[in-house]
């Protein structure tokens, strides 16, 4: 026993060592997990709800300082279509169509320069100045062909206004002739009228007592057949006697020779057993006209359209009955007559230019209008039949033909501006002020960032020498190339307008998204390969000519599945598992996976619609499970 005396106090030293070790450790777990203990009962819970049962071994709690530190990020699980797609090489380059060389198009010397390489002045914008004396003798020339263009307008001006009053007083003419032929025809009109109606009123007279005759005689006629009639039956019983009845026999035949001359006298005008029929059956309350008129309608006579469309069948037919009816033909005749000189002097007017709205408005107002509100140009271009029968016309057309050679002359030197860089509003500035001036100012043709520049100050310059590039990098194409054994699988799938998805190693978080815009129909002999375009807005300027980068084609779109972030997905021993988060615990799932696209991955058991699963930080998440006790650098933002 007295030898194993020394070893007490060696035992204490041991105990104090182990109690700051276990401390120490203590403080480093809490260091990790402070303030984080009372949510692992609320994280199993939602274990449990979401129908999964994990160890607590496959559960991590985080604060929200260890979230950040870590740079945790969640995405949700969802159902979403997975694409199928091809991944192939390619390199960004500029836009063939947004690429710009700057010439000056007019010779002359650089007096100031505007802008440099790296600069990105706009569309307009000011390159530098230029001072050319080819320039400044063509401004002369412009001004002299304006100067003479100018004086051409105003004599012929001068000689026109002539023409403009003969214009108006011809077609103040044709105006009055118009009026006088419609006035006249508008008071035969009347008489016509007037003619009509008493002729209407003489027919519907004699029709009236044609009537009254044939109603009289059939009733005379009916009366006598029923005493007839009668008669007979009493002279069979012998209660009559025959005298009596050959009495009634002659006063019957006289009814019936009555009854059949009148009804002679409709029809000797035309008119229908049926319509007489009508006649007897009508009680006399309806005018002897329309009935006669029924019949006629439904012949379908045309009616002429000088007369009333519903006399004017009968006035044509009963015209005997009528004593006017001679006197309404002769009114007739002359109003086709003034009929005539109407359309004559309204086709006279309308060929002298005058509009159908302006006659109608004539015909309504009878004011003659003077076109004194119209100019004389408009007159001689509206008018010109009028101008034809002018003598001085002829001098007006050489002046007109020389003043169209003048425009030919004026144009000629516009245009030789307008290639040497002047805009148009230049132009006109230069003939209002009639100041030529030999300074030009070479501006950008396109808006982005000049690359090369060839000029300096001093610098002696033809038309066609290249001053500075312009590169406009807002839209890119990027360069793709599918293998010859690639293009078999694809061949029917991809096309212009196919989406494509771009990456690259500068910025591997952000996804640039475009189209196909152009396809190659040749195959690259040495790398067996068929090039292709696509056109990407980059107004962040974040892809440059000459990046590698990685495409994606969009094939086609596949049936909407569950799935997660391709990112969300760790693989480990052949096995596949994703963190899902429920609240600040993070649970890791074991999956099993289908098809996928280069951002998704089917889902078919492990992870549920809706559920967030981690696509950010799930390396760091791995090795606090695997080592618990190590904790996140608030600081630093990496695990110790």
């Amino acid at each position: 026993m007295l030898r194993y005396s020394h070893i007490t106090p060696l035992l204490g030293i041991l105990v104090i060592i182990m109690g700051s070790l276990i401390a120490l450790n203590l403080t480093l777990t809490l260091t990790w997990a402070q303030d984080t203990h009372v949510h692992d009962e609320q994280a199993h819970t939602h274990s449990e709800q979401a129908g999964h049962a994990h160890s607590q071994e496959n559960t991590v709690t985080l604060t929200d300082k260890a979230k950040v530190n870590i740079g945790l990020k969640t995405d949700e699980a969802d159902i979403r279509a997975i694409e199928t797609v091809v991944s192939v090489h390619g390199n960004v380059m500029a836009h063939p169509e947004r690429q710009a060389i700057v010439t000056p198009r007019t010779g002359g010397i650089v007096k100031r320069i505007h802008f440099s390489v790296g600069e990105t002045p706009k569309k307009g914008d000011v390159l530098l100045e230029l001072e050319s004396l080819d320039l400044q003798m063509a401004q002369i020339e412009l001004i002299e062909a304006a100067s003479q263009q100018k004086s051409l307008v105003s004599k012929l001006a001068r000689l026109t206004e002539v023409f403009a009053k003969q214009i108006r007083r011809e077609l103040q003419t044709r105006q009055i002739d118009y009026l006088q032929s419609l006035s006249e025809l508008q008071q035969l009109h009347k008489t016509v009228e007037k003619r009509k109606a008493l002729a209407v009123t003489q027919i519907t007279s004699a029709l009236e007592q044609m009537r009254f005759r044939l109603v009289k005689a059939d009733v005379e006629h009916q009366l006598l057949d029923s005493i007839l009639k009668r008669i007979k039956t009493l002279t069979e019983k012998r209660i009559s006697a025959q005298k009596e009845l050959i009495a009634k026999q002659a006063e019957y035949k006289k009814a019936k020779n009555e009854l059949a001359d009148a009804k002679r006298q409709f029809q000797i005008l035309g008119i229908s057993e049926q319509t007489l029929e009508k006649i007897l059956r009508d009680n006399g309350e309806t005018p002897i006209l329309s009935l006669l008129d029924t019949e006629s309608l439904d012949r379908g006579e045309v009616t002429s359209p000088l007369r009333d469309e519903v006399t004017s069948p009968l006035l044509e037919k009963y015209a005997v009955l009528s004593e006017g009816s001679t006197r309404l033909v002769d009114a007739e005749v002359a109003y086709e007559l003034a009929a005539i000189k109407v359309a004559a002097n309204r086709q006279r007017a309308l060929a002298a230019g005058l509009t159908e709205t302006l006659l109608e408005a004539l015909a309504e107002t009878g004011s003659i209008t003077s076109f004194d509100d119209l100019s004389t140009d408009a007159l001689i271009e509206n008018y010109l039949a009028f101008v034809e029968s002018s003598e001085a016309l002829e001098g007006v057309l050489q002046l007109e033909e020389t003043l169209r050679n003048a425009n030919i002359t004026l144009d000629k030197v516009r245009q030789k501006l307008q290639v040497s860089g002047l805009t148009l509003e230049d132009i006109d500035k230069i003939i209002q002020t009639g100041q030529p001036s030999a300074m030009f100012y070479v501006k950008a043709p396109a808006s982005g960032q000049i690359t090369e520049q060839h000029v300096t100050v001093g610098t002696t310059v033809e038309k066609s020498d290249v001053l500075f590039s312009i590169l406009d990098t807002d839209i890119v194409w990027v360069q793709g190339e599918v293998h010859e054994d690639t293009l078999a699988l694809i061949q029917d799938k991809w096309q212009i307008g196919s989406e494509v998805r771009i990456h690259v190693a500068a910025y591997p978080e952000t996804i640039h998204t475009g189209k196909i815009s152009g396809i190659s129909d040749i195959v690259e002999p040495e790398e067996q390969t068929v090039h292709f375009w696509a056109e990407i807005e980059n107004p962040d300027h974040q892809l440059k000519p000459g990046m590698f980068a990685e495409q994606t084609i969009v094939l086609e779109k596949g049936v909407d599945v569950l799935s997660v972030p391709l990112d969300a997905v760790i693989e480990d021993g052949g096995s596949r598992f994703v963190f899902v988060a429920y609240g600040a615990t993070y649970t890791k799932h074991e999956i099993v996976v289908g098809t996928k696209d280069d951002r998704y991955i089917e889902i078919r058991d492990g992870v549920l619609p809706g559920e967030l699963v981690v696509v950010q930080g799930t390396h760091q998440l791995m090795r606090v499970m695997a080592a618990p006790s190590e904790v996140v650098d608030a600081h630093a933002g990496h695990t110790h």
